[in-house]
């Protein structure tokens, strides 16, 4: 009987913080952008819905340092979706790295194959995090009561964020001054009004314009583009939805207690 010959296969995946950042399929979605010059056609492209395409956008661009894909209107062209420079230099970094992996799982089925393939392979396993918003950003301020701590981050821009979190994370985490964070919160936690100026006791306050709104059967999700540049996700009913009377473009203020930030950290 012929030996039994094993071969391993696996996907790259780049993450910060144990969110998933930039795998194969993000990195064809931003070359198919690149080429379309639109969300739209690359997600028709992608055989993706238009929503799942802006939230990996939106993903991407919470995570990483700088933009990767920014929007222009007016022209020539009549606008569209375009790569930025940090994009075009992370692609081609990912397929340098895509090389490289290849080469070690070439290399790795190579050695599950002597000693008649008695080698034990182990998976370790990972954990997704189901929050919608995931905003990078850097500790400016520490204030430390006698059970809970006041966190602040800097984020992308001038916006800043606001997390409360037991002295047992703090210690936990090891947080410092710059220290470099995620701030992960559910879109749920997040309300928005229309008037910018109104006086909110919520300790995370974020102005910004009215991106896009994807209504469902009950919920609309309401995608809010902050001054920053930073994009941040509010879950409302059908109802507070027509209530507010929010469309594209218009300005309102997100906002959100401090103690529904989680805070996270490689």
């Amino acid at each position: 009987m012929d030996q039994i010959q094993n071969s391993l296969d696996g996907r790259l995946w780049l993450s910060r913080s144990e969110h998933s950042f930039l795998g194969k399929g993000r990195i064809e979605l931003l070359g198919q952008i690149e080429t379309t010059g639109s969300i739209t056609k690359a997600a028709k492209a992608m055989k993706m819905s238009y929503k799942a395409a802006w939230d990996s956008v939106d993903t991407m661009n919470n995570l990483a340092e700088k933009p990767l894909v920014e929007r222009s209107t007016g022209g020539r062209g009549g606008g569209g979706t375009h790569l930025t420079a940090y994009a075009k230099e992370l692609i081609s970094t990912y397929k340098i790295l895509e090389e490289e992996h290849q080469r070690f799982l070439h290399n790795l089925s190579l050695r599950i194959n002597e000693n008649n393939g008695h080698l034990r392979l182990i998976e370790r396993m990972t954990m997704r995090v189901s929050a919608r918003n995931q905003l990078a950003g850097k500790v400016i301020m520490i204030h430390k009561g006698a059970v809970n701590s006041e966190i602040v981050l800097q984020l992308q821009g001038e916006d800043t964020i606001t997390a409360i979190i037991t002295n047992d994370s703090l210690a936990a985490l090891d947080l410092s001054i710059d220290t470099e964070v995620y701030a992960l919160f559910k879109a749920g936690s997040v309300m928005i009004g229309t008037d910018v100026n109104a006086k909110i006791s919520a300790d995370n306050r974020f102005a910004g314009k009215v991106k896009r709104i994807v209504r469902g059967s009950v919920n609309a999700e309401v995608v809010i583009e902050l001054e920053g540049g930073n994009t941040v996700c509010s879950s409302l009913t059908l109802s507070a939805l027509d209530d507010l009377q929010l469309g594209e473009g218009l300005e309102v203020l997100a906002f959100c207690k401090a103690n529904s930030i989680i805070l996270g950290m490689q």
